[in-house]
């Protein structure tokens, strides 16, 4: 066999040499406590970032979700530190994740850009006259009178 192949089970040993499987056996341990603290429901809509220095930081994918883990707050953190004293967890950090969110971007064209308005042709086949209300106090009628003819002028150009 040539020198470049090599075994299957040397190249894993290999790429696994690195890793401190006791930490990877920890962290996953961990993970497993949040789910079981918090139930499987938040659990799924949530997931543990990092812990550092007591601080305990997790994400969810909705703010709805960080309100639920907050009222749980005390009982999560109580629960997570009896299960993993030697992390001395003092605190809880929520923060709702934020990616493929669009941001608020202002429209370009003026309101109302691009809407047909009725014009004198299009207003008999399209209108739909709906008339008043009979007994309407008579200041009242005439202001949505006026209303109506201001919609049907439209915006002037």
């Amino acid at each position: 066999m040539p020198s470049e192949f090599r075994k299957a089970s040397d190249v894993i040993n290999a790429l696994f040499s690195g890793f401190d499987s006791e930490g990877m056996r920890q962290s996953n341990a961990f993970v497993r406590g949040w789910s079981e603290a918090v139930g499987e429901k938040i659990a799924s809509h949530s997931r543990v970032i990092d812990v550092d220095r007591g601080v305990l930081t997790v994400e969810v994918d909705h703010p709805g979700w960080n309100q639920q883990i907050q009222y749980m707050k005390k009982r999560v953190l109580g629960t997570l530190s009896r299960s993993f004293p030697e992390l001395e967890l003092k605190t809880l950090v929520v923060r709702v994740r934020t990616e493929g969110a669009q941001p608020y971007k202002r429209q370009d064209a003026p309101v109302g850009q691009g809407v047909t308005r009725m014009t004198p042709e299009r207003d008999s086949e399209h209108e739909a006259d709906v008339p008043l209300k009979e007994g309407l106090d008579p200041e009242l009628k005439d202001i949505f009178s006026r209303l109506k003819e201001s919609i049907k002028r439209g915006k002037p150009n």
